[in-house]
């Protein structure tokens, strides 16, 4: 086990809350990492991780088996948010591969990707939004992976879309074996707690709702609690199988709209992806 010989921090990385030691961990089965608790927004975080690089130097953990399936799952509400609210430009950010920016394109929503760890295999050639402002933000598992959420979490409020799509496990008081820490991966080191999803919603103008496993944070202007409680209603039993099936059901005409696209870039630009 290694240990870094630094001073231990004592403000939290969101709110800048005073920190308590709560247990220790082996990050990367060899750094013998603490975890503090913010005693005031009630987060749960690493010490500064200085072990990043070393985290990513493959961009998908082996211990995310579930990645596909959370892409398919994910597609379906987006879709269904889309549809609901008329949102029409996207920006997946830490979107990965771009394997869900691709499955949305397919479906003609106008998705961008973009991840500063990872090359968008799937989306080459959409990592440039043609919009200046999103309607909707996704951040699929990628909030516990900022090393400094009070100034990082900026980048996705950055102009103000009207809404965010959020995934990350929330921390309720869970202990040192708490699985969404996985320190094999070294991956995770910040876990938001209620309390400071609400602050980060209430600071910037939005408002938050937990809906099934999706955090969702809408522009106070855009809020419709008609529309809402028609896409809550949609993620459930049997209305959800029914939409799913009949999404899937749709031709994927995106597919050929976009090869015409590139097609004509590559004419017009030969140095273009």
């Amino acid at each position: 086990m290694t240990t870094k010989n630094q001073t231990s921090p004592n403000l939290c990385r969101l709110c800048s809350g005073n920190l308590s030691p709560q247990f220790k961990l082996a990050v990367l089965g060899k750094h013998q990492i603490q975890y503090y608790l913010c005693e005031q927004c009630h987060s749960l975080q690493t010490e500064p991780a200085y072990w990043l690089a070393e985290a990513y130097s493959k961009n998908l953990s082996n211990l995310d088996t579930g990645a596909v399936q959370r892409n398919w799952h994910n597609f379906y509400v987006i879709y269904i948010l889309c549809h609901i609210f008329k949102l029409k430009n996207l920006l997946d950010l830490g979107g990965g591969d771009g394997l869900l920016c691709r499955s949305l394109r397919d479906y003609e929503i106008n998705c961008y990707v973009q991840d500063e760890y990872a090359s968008p295999t799937y989306s080459q050639g959409f990592t440039e939004p043609d919009f200046e402002s999103p309607d909707l933000v996704l951040a699929f598992e990628v909030w516990e992976h900022l090393p400094n959420p009070s100034p990082d979490l900026n980048k996705f409020f950055y102009k103000s879309p009207k809404m965010l799509l959020v995934t990350t496990a929330i921390y309720t008081d869970q202990g040192s074996d708490w699985w969404y820490l996985t320190p094999e991966s070294g991956q995770h080191i910040f876990f938001y707690s209620h309390k400071a999803l609400e602050s980060i919603a209430l600071q910037r103008g939005y408002e938050l709702n937990i809906i099934e496993n999706f955090i969702l944070f809408i522009r106070k202007d855009c809020v419709s609690p008609f529309k809402l409680s028609i896409f809550k209603r949609s993620l459930r039993g049997k209305l959800n199988r029914y939409l799913k099936y009949k999404i899937m059901r749709k031709p994927a005409t995106g597919v050929w709209k976009d090869y015409l696209q590139q097609k004509a870039l590559e004419k017009s630009d030969p140095k273009s992806p």
